[in-house]
């Protein structure tokens, strides 16, 4: 294959086709990336995805993107790298345009097929619908050079404490292994000169040196274990702390696309890390100055065998190497499915209640066995490999020390090397030939943990929020959407012109039917998510973008459909450290509010511990103590999410008389099914249809209209007149 196509990548499903032609188009041009992220980026479904999912996936990933219609002369004068939408919603990759024999061929990269030569008009019978995405890297898109520079500073970055202490057992390493041979040598000389000559001074002095070097060797052993297992503590508490400071500010649709056993399967790749930390600082440098002095020592004694040696060492790595492929493959497969094992654990624990409720027990035990035993047979492929690579090995070092005794043995029945010589030979071999192998095999843990660093390193790609920058408002008096549009990757949008203002003291409904954009939208105003065009000014002034976001965050606040609540007290899941360092402010809160009367109907009041995911309280005192953690942070805007859906009508009434209460000092914005109670709450209502306000109004207004509003409520007041007549 010509070079300029070696970075094409073949799909490895049917709906993988639009991304692995992203993926050769980023290779092309000197950069990397994986089929995991871009199907995240491009919003990638089992269907596939489309060309603006493409477009937007490639923006991100460094590239001046721009979808357009030709024709096969217009591409011919491009002669540039572009993604074609072809037949059967299907993609295929535009190289260029070269010459074979008297004909112009065009160099299609069709991630199904591979690399293809086709005339104009075969190009033209594939090619009907003539819409591709012309790609270009702008200033932002990173080479895969580039990157492994950045790898390369981070690794560094996370060892630099540790290198002295790395290098002292390093330096102990050699120590020991230059120690570990004075026994081959004291037994070469014992056998020699010292027993033949019943030299009994030399004996009992050479026994105490021995002694001496030998206790040394273990002490330094033990002291260089010791250095390892510091290292490997502060190694360990340094990246976890890394880890979770990075983890914790990146956005939230990082967190939307991942599930949570592939984030803790996370955890697990810093201990390969370490793993081959210690053995790179420890074992591998021991095994090569094993293997360099013995090679000296060999010479020294046999040249022949010294050659030998030499000879030989070699295929050891020629055999790792020609298996490296597969182990990096094992090893990655081991990883993805662990993640998928966990993630598909924690989610059957998560949805225990559901799976018991629809006695579907049987159905999620066998998908667990399904995903373990996929991990297992991963797990089993590998070890299957390296068991095969070990016996492969030992065969060479059995073969090899039994050619070396051979070979000795005719030695000394020659008189050309005596009997301690040939054994301080054997011996030396035989600590020489499984240095050499552990060297050879060091490529599978060092792959492995290259492949766990690359799935940490994708955290310091991941561009954390940035919470520090930006306008600090004190106050939120207003809030104004001007044709607000945003979509997901690779759908169509969820809102395409949302407009309408908000005032201080205000308070508005937005209602739609279900999956029209409400909770998008509030999501987008909490920041959480980016509009993909139109404004939003806070306090007529200020754009929503240039806020400070940790200010923004502090100003609002939202009550979610489905509050997370955490395993500790009620009064933790209020007011977090408040709870502690401020406790009776927290509980006078409670009381002016009146949320006390509430919470002191359990059994240890605001004290009771409620159990994991606030498995001890009902959906509605889960939606209370989430208004109380709200009301307690005191925000200037306060969206609540159906934060009465759960609630019986005596926790329903208390809410909306303390929404009465707070409403005059804030804006809010409430989202509610339950469309005959906002009159008594809601100035005015704003009706979300298709992505746009199809009508906006107060309750009167609304109902003179033909909306989803009015119709609601004319259907309400016929149930009520039927159950009133009968």
């Amino acid at each position: 294959m010509n070079n300029q196509y070696k970075g094409f990548v073949l799909q490895q499903d049917q709906a993988d086709c639009g991304v692995a032609c992203l993926l050769s188009v980023i290779r092309y041009y000197g950069g990397d990336n994986n089929l995991e992220e871009l199907r995240k980026l491009s919003g990638t479904s089992v269907t596939g995805t489309t060309l603006l999912g493409l477009y937007q996936a490639a923006k991100k990933c460094g590239f001046n993107a721009e979808g357009c219609e030709a024709d096969t002369q217009i591409l011919a004068d491009y002669n540039m790298p572009c993604i074609l939408h072809v037949k059967n919603s299907h993609y295929v990759v535009f190289y260029n345009v070269i010459k074979k024999g008297a004909t112009l061929k065009f160099v299609i990269g069709d991630p199904e097929k591979g690399i293809i030569y086709l005339p104009e008009e075969d190009l033209k019978l594939l090619w009907i619908s003539g819409k591709c995405l012309e790609l270009t890297p702008d200033s932002s898109f990173k080479k895969a050079a580039d990157i492994r520079k950045e790898k390369i500073r981070w690794i560094y970055s996370v060892i630099r404490n540790d290198i002295a202490l790395l290098g002292v057992a390093t330096i102990l390493g050699i120590l020991i292994s230059v120690l570990g041979l004075a026994l081959a040598i004291f037994s070469q000389r014992l056998i020699d000169d010292i027993l033949p000559h019943k030299a009994i001074v030399k004996l009992e002095a050479g026994l105490a040196l021995i002694l001496l070097l030998l206790l040394l060797k273990e002490f330094l052993s033990l002291l260089r274990q010791r250095l390892l297992i510091s290292q490997s503590r502060d190694f360990n508490n340094r990246i976890i702390n890394f880890f979770y400071d990075r983890l914790l500010y990146l956005p939230k649709p990082f967190f939307d696309s991942r599930k949570t056993g592939d984030l803790t399967a996370r955890l697990n790749d810093t201990a390969r890390i370490q793993k081959v930390i210690s053995q790179l600082a420890g074992n591998v440098v021991t095994d090569a100055v094993v293997v360099l002095v013995s090679c000296v020592f060999i010479f020294i004694y046999s040249p022949v065998i010294g050659l030998a040696t030499i000879i030989i060492a070699p295929l050891f790595y020629l055999l790792i190497h020609f298996n490296l492929k597969k182990i990096v493959s094992g090893q990655t497969g081991i990883m993805q499915a662990y993640a998928q094992c966990e993630g598909n654990y924690i989610s059957t624990l998560q949805g225990i209640d559901t799976i018991k409720n629809h006695n579907k027990l049987s159905l999620f035990s066998f998908s667990n066995k399904r995903y373990f035993e996929n991990y297992q047979a991963n797990i089993f492929l590998l070890g299957k490999l390296q068991v095969t690579l070990s016996f492969v090995v030992n065969i060479f070092c059995v073969c090899f020390l039994t050619g070396v005794l051979a070979y000795c043995s005719y030695e000394v029945l020659n008189n050309q090397l005596k009997v301690g010589q040939m054994m301080a030979v054997i011996g030396i071999s035989s600590t020489l030939l499984p240095g050499i192998a552990n060297l050879a095999l060091t490529a599978v843990p060092v792959n492995e943990a290259r492949v766990a660093f690359n799935r940490m390193f994708e955290f310091t790609l991941a561009l954390p929020e940035s919470l520090a920058n930006g306008e600090e408002p004190d106050d939120i008096n207003s809030i104004t959407l001007s044709h607000v549009a945003f979509r997901y990757p690779g759908r169509p949008p969820v809102l395409a012109d949302i407009s309408f203002r908000l005032q201080k003291g205000e308070a508005i409904a937005l209602i739609g039917e279900n999956g029209c954009g409400k909770s998008t939208l509030t999501q987008i105003i909490q920041k959480h998510l980016l509009y993909e065009s139109g404004s939003i000014h806070i306090n007529d002034t200020l754009e929503l973008w240039a806020i400070n976001t940790s200010v923004w965050r502090k100003l609002s606040c939202i009550v979610p459909q489905q509050p997370f609540i955490f395993n500790s007290t009620i009064l933790e899941n209020i007011a977090f450290d408040d709870a502690v360092n401020n406790t009776q402010a927290v509980i006078d809160f409670l009381a002016t509010y009146g949320f006390d009367e509430f919470f002191n109907r359990m059994p240890q009041s605001v004290y009771t511990l409620v159990g994991e995911e606030g498995l001890k309280l009902s959906g509605g005192q889960k939606q209370l103590v989430a208004l109380a953690r709200a009301a307690y942070s005191r925000p200037k805007l306060l969206i609540l999410d159906e934060v009465t859906a759960a609630m019986d009508s005596e926790t329903e009434f208390f809410t909306f008389n303390l929404l009465q209460k707070l409403k005059a000092d804030i804006t809010i914005i409430f989202i509610s099914h339950k469309l005959h109670l906002l009159n008594n709450l809601c100035d005015r209502m704003v009706i979300i249809t298709k992505g746009m306000v199809g009508a906006m109004g107060s309750a009167p207004e609304l109902l003179k209209q033909d909306n989803l509003y009015s119709t609601y409520m004319h259907n309400m007041l016929k149930i009520y007149s039927t159950s009133y007549a009968g």
